[in-house]
């Protein structure tokens, strides 16, 4: 497996572990937590979801065509991005809410939204049809 779609899922999984526990301590905790709600929504839809789509979309979408991932430097840099864009997503969440600037969660949800973008952008030339011999 291409080192790129396994890091993808390794991210993935631990984040699925993270957000099971934050919401196991939901199930324990009286207080309303508006904020590591909505961190345990996004680790589970961005870093889930999201993470394992592009690991084995990355794995498996080329090779329906017979072609190797169309760029790969842009894949790297995708793996990145979205998990800058992730963690600093789900940790200035809510800071506005306090007296601070949106400009934190605004700057990395335009990075979440630029990785899609990478990730779109590679599928779609790794899944063109195959050059001819």
């Amino acid at each position: 497996m291409d080192p790129v779609a396994r890091n993808f899922i390794r991210m993935s999984v631990i984040y699925f572990a993270i957000a099971a526990l934050i919401g196991v301590h939901f199930m324990f905790s009286k207080i309303n937590q508006h904020q590591l709600f909505q961190a345990h929504v996004h680790l589970m839809m961005l870093g889930w979801m999201a993470m394992m789509i592009y690991g084995v979309g990355y794995h498996i979408l080329p090779r329906f065509n017979g072609n190797p991932v169309a760029f790969p430097k842009l894949a790297i840099i995708h793996f990145w991005v979205a998990n800058i864009a992730l963690v600093g997503f789900v940790s200035t969440w809510g800071l506005s809410r306090y007296g601070c600037t949106k400009v934190p969660e605004r700057v990395f949800a335009v990075m979440n939204a630029v990785g899609i973008i990478m990730f779109v952008t590679n599928i779609l030339f790794s899944i063109r049809k195959p050059k001819e011999d």
